[in-house]
């Protein structure tokens, strides 16, 4: 499949609001910044921010996030140069003055997550943030307690709302990829709008579930940087932006800028290892085998240049038995170019 024949699809990426169940909420306004323009300088063009469980939430009761809903939202608005900036929101958590305020705080968009059985909750509060001028989604959490058809009926009856698009949420990881075509197949048939997955990686699914999401008919899924998440964590964003690309998708993320963002202002935050290292990833992405690796090592004691890059430029010429030589050469070749 050529470029101009991939199907664009978004990566929509919330590290800086799932990934904070890991460390208690405790995002500054410093990692929403760095890690902010790191995305965006990636190509991400929707990056939702805040309390894990949305507008409202911070609290004794919920966890108390680092900074305010404002000012995460402010923060972000002031990082990106071109991604939309979101929000969570759960009716019951949050309240509509809630919503006012981030929309006057610069928000683009808005996710509101009603349990599977409880849809018609959402519907008061997607009518105000559309008055509020903000784009707005439902995310049908814990999608997979009802049947496609009962959901598929449910759905039907958002149609005349206005949302900008449905995503089925795995909240327990508990999906396998046949399932979730099938959840996105009812309600894309209903809902009238644009589709969408967000998974979670309890049975090693989460990147799977978004290709069979997307095969299915969706256009939206969730990913988080290095997977991080709460439990056993989220879709990668890094995994999601190559997998998506060799199925024949466009996703127009740049991988190494991602595995930067990472590594420089997210891996220092997690207190335990979620999803995989960026040296796994550009090894799977590269067809390159890990045996090599300390032919690699040597070349870098000599030419300070990246390591992942390095991989992916050797092993498109060979990444069956890349030669010492080879790789001295093309390290010495990054290091000019880098000079």
């Amino acid at each position: 499949m050529t470029e101009k024949e991939k199907l664009p699809v978004t990566i929509l990426d919330c590290t800086l609001r799932d990934s904070g169940y890991v460390i208690n909420f405790q995002f500054t306004a410093r990692d929403v910044r760095n890690i902010c323009e790191g995305l965006d300088k990636a190509g991400v063009t929707m990056i939702e921010v805040g309390h894990g469980l949305g507008l409202g939430a911070s609290s004794p009761r919920h966890g108390i996030a680092f900074e305010t809903d404002a000012e995460y939202i402010e923060t972000a608005v002031a990082a990106r140069t071109n991604a939309k900036i979101g929000a969570f929101f759960i009716p019951g958590i949050g309240a509509k003055e809630d919503i006012l305020a981030a929309s006057k705080s610069g928000l683009d968009f808005i996710r509101i997550g009603t349990n599977a059985t409880d849809i018609d909750l959402a519907q008061d509060y997607v009518a105000y943030a559309k008055e509020q001028g903000l784009v707005a989604h439902l995310n049908i959490m814990k999608a997979y307690a009802v049947e496609p058809v009962e959901l598929s009926r449910n759905v039907a009856q958002c149609k005349e709302w206005g949302l900008d698009s449905i995503y089925i949420v795995d909240s327990a990881g508990c999906m396998l990829p046949g399932q979730v075509a099938t959840y996105i197949q009812a309600i894309h048939d209903v809902s009238g709008t644009a589709t969408g997955f967000h998974g979670h990686n309890n049975l090693d699914l989460a990147n799977a579930n978004c290709l069979a999401a997307l095969n299915a008919g969706a256009t939206l899924v969730d990913g988080t940087l290095r997977g991080m998440g709460r439990s056993t964590g989220n879709a990668q964003t890094e995994v999601l932006s190559h997998i998506l690309e060799v199925a024949g998708y466009q996703t127009g993320l740049n991988i190494f800028t991602l595995f930067d963002t990472t590594e420089r202002f997210l891996t220092p935050l997690m207190p335990f290892s979620q999803g995989q290292s960026s040296l796994d990833v550009i090894i799977g992405v590269s067809k390159f085998h890990s045996g090599f690796l300390p032919l690699f090592k040597r070349a870098l004691a000599k030419n300070d240049v990246d390591l992942n890059r390095l991989i992916m430029l050797v092993s498109q010429i060979d990444c069956v038995n890349p030669s010492e030589e080879l790789i001295e050469t093309v390290a010495q070749d990054m290091r000019r170019t880098d000079a």
